[in-house]
């Protein structure tokens, strides 16, 4: 049996070893006393814990959660500024209620995110067990709710309901065609309308947002309570419009923009549905994107003529415009003579 025998340690002696030592149960261990005991006596000298955040670091973590949730945070960088651990950082900006779950994150860590539980699944094999019942989770393409089938199975909708709605709106293939988009700066996007209609924004020179902001229905108890426009676009004259790209729509969807509609009229909100995209097809503009989803791309050959047949039906219209504008002061000119000299026969008359 071993004894520990306690002997009383001098103040000095406490903060010394504390100082040195930073943590309660080594200085302990060190004096020969209990760890309970050498923290009431810290606390009573008044002795300031070196792990206690300062007001500096307190405002440096302020204003590195202070960006908006578009932005990602290094975390690594900041933990590495303020000499604490990344867990510490976070645990710390969740006491303040600096975190959010909407915040942007950076491709990097997505894709360390995704090898890293990979490799736990393969492991461990999955959390929820599901490997276990021989069935696999899947997500409907139409209304998102995720549904187990066995591997067999080639049911990719969740119900009838979905699969006789996607079968009515095909208009364009790959409608629910989910993931990155390399072009467009590796933005993720839920279906090939989306990432389309991204390109169109980059054709036009506008620039937007893909998700950016989360609207409340605060008084609403029941149903859709929150609601995320697909894009924020910024005009070129400084006004913002949010729009909603609908290939297929759906009682939650209506419901959900009706809502918005009433709850912020100050917003305008802008439905681009597949109405849209036929007339955008129609008129050939589709051909003119690089990279567009769901048709051939125009040879560059091809691509050329049609372009410069547009700049001469383009130049031929300012020339005309020109030419009638030229015209129209000849003759109001010639109209200001006339009655000028009308005038002066009233006069002499």
């Amino acid at each position: 049996m071993v004894i520990l025998t306690m002997r009383k340690a001098t103040d000095e002696q406490l903060i010394e070893s504390y100082t040195r030592l930073g943590n309660v149960w080594k200085v302990a261990a060190e004096l020969g006393m209990c760890g309970q005991s050498v923290w009431e006596r810290i606390k009573r000298l008044g002795f300031e814990n070196k792990h206690k955040w300062t007001e500096v670091q307190l405002t440096e973590l302020r204003e590195a959660y202070s960006v908006s949730n578009t932005a990602p945070i290094n975390l690594a960088a900041l933990a590495l500024r303020l000499g604490r651990a990344n867990g510490n950082v976070c645990r710390k900006a969740r006491e303040l209620g600096l975190t959010s779950r909407t915040r942007k994150k950076t491709i990097e860590f997505c894709q360390a995110v995704s090898i890293r539980t990979k490799e736990q699944i393969s492991k461990n094999g999955h959390p929820r067990g599901a490997y276990k019942t021989g069935k696999n989770i899947r997500v409907c393409p139409i209304c998102g709710i995720f549904f187990e089938v066995f591997p067999s199975e080639p049911q990719r909708y969740c119900s009838i309901k979905c699969g006789h709605n996607h079968s009515q709106s095909q208009g364009s293939q790959g409608y629910a065609n989910t993931g990155r988009r390399g072009d467009l700066g590796g933005q993720y996007f839920r279906s090939s309308w989306e990432a389309n209609y991204a390109r169109y924004l980059n054709y036009r020179e506008l620039k937007w947002e893909y998700e950016p902001d989360i609207f409340e229905f605060k008084k609403i108890k029941k149903g859709q309570r929150f609601y995320t426009p697909d894009f924020k676009v910024y005009f070129t004259d400084g006004h913002i419009e949010y729009h909603e790209v609908k290939g297929w729509d759906y009682p939650k969807g209506r419901d959900a923009r009706k809502r918005f509609a009433k709850y912020y009229p100050h917003l305008k909100l802008v439905l681009i549905d597949k109405v849209w995209f036929k007339a955008i097809k129609k008129q050939g503009v589709d051909e003119l994107i690089h990279n567009w989803e769901g048709g051939e791309q125009m040879p560059r050959s091809e691509l050329s003529k049609k372009m410069t047949k547009v700049i001469e039906t383009a130049d031929k219209l300012v020339s005309d415009i020109r030419k009638n504008t030229q015209n129209l002061t000849e003759a109001l000119k010639e109209l200001r003579e006339l009655k000028k000299g009308r005038d002066e026969e009233e006069k002499s008359e």
